[in-house]
């Protein structure tokens, strides 16, 4: 009996402690600090390095302080993303951002005095991330949801904010890793109990910063 116990502790440790979420290309095409890119108003794309004499020279700087927005900035100007970006990816010609605040994804074209913001539909998001389950954040029921995973298989999932709901500082409590896409979260394929993820804004029990509780079980 003792075994046991000892046994499905170790179990139990594995699953808080999730698995590293695997993100390829082109999530991981990353604009970063400081770095350059270019865009072409007339064709609407941007690319690496400069590919036609008219082509607009951008340079990316993160915000200091609270936040950290993504700005954008050229010809002695700084722009702001318009919907928010904290983090940016080049997929192909098209300039990605996801606001890590709003749990929402953008893509993004220049009009020639600001930023213009599309955001993604689920279906977009989905192609960038064909491994994970969606969790919108409408189909929870009182701030609740039960979401489900295969025995003996890890799962990724991911929220996505299809709501008007501002997550500004929120995160997973006792959150065992960093994610590159704040609203990832995964499980591993050694979770044998239910488990419940809370997502709040720091633990907050004021009403204005409801918390979000996803339990994940395993079957169907």
């Amino acid at each position: 009996m003792k075994n046991l116990l000892v046994l499905l502790s170790v179990f139990w440790v594995s699953a808080l402690s999730g698995y590293a979420y695997n993100y390829k290309l082109p999530v991981t095409n990353e604009v970063k600090d400081t770095q350059s890119v270019y865009y072409n108003m007339e064709t609407k794309e941007w690319s690496r390095s400069q590919l036609n004499q008219e082509d607009l020279l951008f340079t990316k700087y993160m915000t200091k302080g609270s936040g950290g927005y993504s700005e954008y900035d050229t010809a002695q100007k700084q722009y702001d993303m318009g919907a928010g970006s904290t983090y940016e990816f080049l997929d192909g010609t098209s300039l990605i951002g996801y606001n890590a605040h709003t749990l929402k994804f953008y893509k993004f074209t220049f009009n020639g005095e600001k930023f213009e913001a599309q955001e993604l539909t689920p279906t977009e998001v989905q192609s960038y991330f064909p491994d994970v389950v969606i969790v919108k954040i409408s189909s929870f029921k009182n701030n609740k949801i039960t979401v489900r995973k295969p025995w003996f298989k890890p799962a990724s999932f991911m929220l996505l904010n299809d709501t008007n709901t501002d997550f500004y500082k929120y995160q997973f409590e006792n959150q065992q890793q960093y994610q590159l896409i704040k609203g990832v979260f995964e499980m591993p394929k050694n979770m044998f109990l239910p488990k419940t993820l809370i997502y709040s804004h720091f633990a907050s029990k004021d009403p204005m910063f409801p918390k979000f509780e996803i339990t994940v079980k395993n079957g169907r």
